[in-house]
């Protein structure tokens, strides 16, 4: 199985962790590349800038309704 692409991790207390879960077994083991984030001002407010376009297209809803656990899960 090979997977290609970038992924978000944290380091938490020495360990990376994934910022989401990856679709392989445990104990997989992969092979990765480093690359440290710098987050400046321009990085910043670019980053404001795409949220509120996103969100003022509609593809970001912060109220409103929202479904209930069996309504997502299409429990009856």
């Amino acid at each position: 199985m090979a997977i290609n692409g970038e992924i978000g991790v944290v380091l938490d207390n020495g360990v990376l962790r994934p910022e989401r879960q990856l679709p392989l077994p445990e104990h997989t083991r992969l092979v990765i590349a480093i690359r440290r984030i710098e987050v400046t001002a321009q990085s910043e407010a670019w980053a404001r800038a795409e949220f509120r376009r996103s969100r003022e297209q509609g593809g970001i809803r912060l109220e409103g309704w929202r479904p209930t656990r069996d309504e997502v899960h299409e429990r009856r």
